[in-house]
């Protein structure tokens, strides 16, 4: 009898997260801003992804940027925190396989996000 409760119960909360996905149009905010920082040159070894302006880029990674690939978005980077110390602008699609050496981003701050893409006609 308990098995029989569970299982009902079980395909209940499945259609119900079911149904959820199809209760009307969701909001999506677009590719945005990405850019990928590699602490090895040629977008090799460790990376981290950015998705918003950072003033210290040193609080959040330990490591330092050697090379970067711009994925989204129109990018300015800094050799030192809180946006100073300009190094240069990049547009998305841009692949950077060696940063200038012996001056590390510090921050970098998205200038321009991508568009959102557009939605597909609807159906109903």
């Amino acid at each position: 009898m308990r098995l029989k409760t569970v299982v009902h119960c079980a395909i209940a909360l499945g259609l119900a997260a079911l149904a959820g996905g199809c209760s009307g149009p969701h909001s999506y905010s677009g590719p945005g801003c990405l850019v990928y920082l590699y602490d090895l040159p040629d977008m090799k070894g460790v990376a981290l992804p950015v998705r918003a302006d950072t003033d210290d880029l040193s609080a959040a990674w330990q490591h330092q940027a050697m090379s970067a690939k711009v994925v989204y978005g129109t990018w300015r980077f800094f050799s030192q925190p809180v946006f100073t110390g300009f190094m240069g602008d990049y547009q998305a699609p841009a692949e950077i396989p060696q940063l200038a050496p012996g001056h590390p981003i510090g921050s970098l701050q998205c200038l321009l996000p991508a568009p959102e893409p557009p939605r597909p006609p609807s159906l109903f």
